[in-house]
């Protein structure tokens, strides 16, 4: 993978992933790009043995959150993300997109043929259901605010039997 400030691996991911949604004409909200970039950690995760992006994710009421996308995002409220943040304007950005993710390319690929079909409520019950996200929430209220983390190895006990 070619060298990315750690911000923009996340913000890559989901710009691929809005890429991949307009490919095929479906349209994306924020939360469920949350999930599927937070899908794309986990498997990369799984696969590397190392994280790709050094910010945690946190158990938000809505399952997990990485607060910088979060804040790149919430402009879009509810509403699906638009062309702006995808913002590729010719071959030239896409190739320069593809380059910058390099090797994590087919896991991408994988998440989103997994889970893309699914709806971000979908989403949100599924890791409302695994570990890693009930840890954090342990004696939480289903509504509260939370930053606590995700963790890494709850999430390899979780996934790498799953995937």
């Amino acid at each position: 993978m070619a060298t990315l400030k750690q911000d923009d691996v996340a913000k890559n991911i989901a710009r691929y992933f809005l890429y991949r949604c307009n490919d095929d004409g479906e349209l994306i909200t924020p939360l469920k790009m949350q999930k599927l970039v937070y899908y794309a950690y986990v498997w990369t995760l799984i696969n590397n043995r190392k994280p790709i992006i050094n910010e945690k994710f946190e158990a938000w009421p809505n399952g997990p959150v990485l607060p910088s996308l979060y804040n790149i995002l919430k402009k879009y409220g509810s509403s699906p993300i638009d062309g702006e943040f995808l913002n590729l304007s010719n071959e030239k950005d896409l190739s320069k997109l593809r380059e910058s993710l390099g090797e994590i390319i087919p896991i991408l690929d994988e998440v989103y043929e997994k889970y893309a079909t699914k709806s971000a409520f979908e989403l949100v019950t599924i890791t409302h259901n695994e570990k890693p996200w009930k840890n954090a929430r342990k004696g939480l209220d289903a509504t509260q605010p939370s930053k606590n983390p995700l963790l890494d190895k709850d999430i390899l006990e979780e996934y790498e039997q799953k995937r």
